[in-house]
């Protein structure tokens, strides 16, 4: 809901897409700085403790935001602040929040685990920003904020009940800069989380940045308004937890690999195809399409880098994929608002989705170390 009504207010106060790159970019930018040091924290400290403070600390965040905006005070630098506390925040809490997932499931249903966390996620992801645009178009972004925050308390409730089974601390001497460097060499060593990391990175950069254009789209393009831009997001959601689902339900009858594979291929075309649709309706059906897609390689990528990491360095390897994945972001969400600024909102989406699309066909190619896991 944070989300939808976040990117309707960044348009609502600015009238310009390069704000939504902005404010996209201010989100995600303190992963460049600080996940990788906190992958290397999670392999030192209790996971859980790491979660319990940022899930509190991003509570705090949401309740700011309602407070600007209920006091209708609120400036746009305002809202980029936040959205820079917020991404120091997310870059903490991902890599110890995901590499806690095999100490609840075991590696043996770690797919499962890390499947059915996204179902839940993208179960949120499909509801929220329906729900948000109905309460944005009728009452305004702050009620949004405030159930955020108001939500984080079953967030942290829900963190002290959990007790990972498996968890281990260990004791290290060396520097935090050389655990860095042993995951980065480790990452680059083994040709699928290589390759599966170069892929992320392509599509953070290129075609997963299309969200940030979605005001754009709901207000100049399919003129929808903000109950449509709710229900734009809410179908990529809906995809996406079909594919979640498809993967726990369905994910070991196949190889990961080309699981991975597909996904890559899926996720651009859907995009591409959602760009150049000028049909509401037909938007909505290709905006699931590419939520499954994304959700076949996201989901089923996440779980062959962390079966494929030894305990021990989880934390960094996974610190590594969220750097890729989120931490090269700002640089896609600043081209992706500039692209759309001078070329238009259809030019620049499927322009990056075409990229991540020969990307994907070059890393998918049969003898890839993809099609061979």
């Amino acid at each position: 809901m944070q989300g939808m009504a976040h990117g309707w207010l960044v348009y609502e106060l600015t009238h310009k897409e390069v704000y939504l790159g902005i404010a996209g970019a201010a989100g995600t930018l303190p992963t460049l700085l600080f996940t990788l040091p906190a992958g290397a924290i999670a392999d030192r400290c209790s996971k859980r403790r790491v979660v319990l403070i940022t899930q509190t600390l991003a509570m705090l965040q949401a309740f700011a935001l309602a407070a600007l905006v209920y006091t209708d005070v609120v400036q746009i630098w305002h809202v980029l602040v936040l959205a820079l506390f917020s991404g120091c925040i997310n870059s903490v809490d991902i890599p110890a929040r995901h590499s806690m997932v095999i100490e609840l499931t075991g590696r043996e249903d770690l797919l499962n685990g890390i499947a059915l966390n996204s179902t839940a996620f993208n179960a949120a992801r499909m509801i929220g920003p329906a729900v948000a645009g109905v309460i944005v178009a009728k009452s305004g972004a702050a009620q949004c904020f405030l159930i955020n925050g108001l939500s984080y308390i079953a967030a942290v409730v829900t963190v002290l009940l959990i007790r990972p089974s498996n968890a281990k601390n260990e004791l290290y001497s060396s520097s935090l800069i050389k655990q860095i460097s042993e995951g980065v060499r480790y990452a680059g060593g083994v040709p699928v989380i290589r390759d599966t990391l170069i892929l992320t990175a392509v599509a953070s950069v290129f075609a997963l940045q299309y969200t940030t254009l979605m005001p754009a789209f709901a207000a100049r393009i399919l003129n929808v308004g903000p109950a449509g831009l709710g229900t734009l997001m809410s179908a990529a959601g809906a995809g996406a937890l079909m594919g979640a689902a498809s993967v726990a339900l369905l994910g070991h009858r196949f190889k990961q690999g080309n699981l991975i594979a597909w996904g890559a291929l899926v996720y651009p075309l859907g995009i591409i195809a959602f760009a150049l649709s000028t049909s509401y309706h037909l938007s909505l059906m290709f905006l699931v399409i590419a939520g499954i897609g994304g959700m076949l390689f996201l989901a089923v990528s996440n779980s062959v880098i962390q079966s494929s990491a030894p305990d021990e360095l989880r934390g960094r390897i996974v610190s590594i994929r969220f750097l890729a994945f989120t931490g090269l972001a700002p640089v896609g969400a600043l081209q992706m608002g500039a692209l759309a600024q001078y070329l238009g909102p259809r030019q620049a989406a499927w322009i990056g989705a075409a990229v991540t699309l020969a990307v994907a066909l070059w890393l998918a190619r049969p003898s890839g170390a993809l099609r061979r896991t």
